[in-house]
């Protein structure tokens, strides 16, 4: 895989994991939507996305992670960069743990939870 073909694939994990989060998020901060419902209402808008067979069930899943990550509380997140951010945390551990956890259940939620909780310290770091 060139550099490009790299780059391409992180984006497209970012974008899912960003869009999946980001869509779970509103629901239920601003629409007021139970937070359980607005996460299999992400999940199910997500499986609706056309990708390309070459990326197999890797955005679908993305997605998925970043619904868990959008399903923190709002008084953790103050504002939309601040998702990005936990969205650029999770699909960059999710990239990192593709291979490492094959085959293991509760991956999604794991790199979900530990982006959160990274960004978190982070902030509270600095």
């Amino acid at each position: 895989m060139s550099s490009f073909e790299h780059f391409r694939f992180f984006l497209i994990k970012y974008i899912c994991f960003f869009f999946g989060c980001f869509i779970c998020f509103v629901l239920h901060e601003y629409f007021r939507v139970p937070i359980v419902v607005a996460a299999a209402a992400t999940g199910l808008i997500g499986t609706f996305l056309p990708f390309s067979r070459t990326l197999k069930s890797h955005p679908y899943a993305a997605i998925y992670a970043g619904n868990f990550a959008g399903m923190c509380s709002s008084s953790l997140i103050n504002s939309y960069w601040e998702l990005s951010l936990i969205s650029l945390i999770g699909a960059s551990l999710y990239i990192l743990t593709m291979n490492l956890f094959a085959g293991f259940g509760g991956r999604l939620g794991s790199v979900a939870f530990a982006s959160v909780a990274l960004y978190m310290l982070a902030k509270g770091i600095f």
